[in-house]
């Protein structure tokens, strides 16, 4: 079995990934994580190549949409409401 394949642990997944236990079996059972079942229903185990490519996602940039600026009275500025006008 190639070294990506290898099955973890929660416990291995959290040291691996820097979060608690309880974080893994949250993002479990949100379904944020992939899960392998290998002798049924009970155990859960994590492909280290999915836990990789986790950690790949989240250290990228985020792209967030630009907001106009406004001014503290709610006013927006010249730059601001020139692209809002666009």
């Amino acid at each position: 079995m190639h070294d990506a394949d290898r099955l973890v642990t929660a416990e291995e997944a959290g040291h691996f990934l820097g979060l608690k236990v309880a974080t893994i079996r949250r993002m479990t059972a949100a379904g944020e994580l992939p899960v392998v079942r290998p002798t049924g229903r009970r155990a859960v185990r994590y492909r280290l190549r999915d836990l990789v490519a986790l950690t790949q996602m989240r250290s990228q940039p985020q792209r967030t949409p630009s907001r106009p600026s406004a001014r503290p009275g709610g006013e927006l500025d010249d730059e601001a409401a020139a692209g809002v006008l666009r």
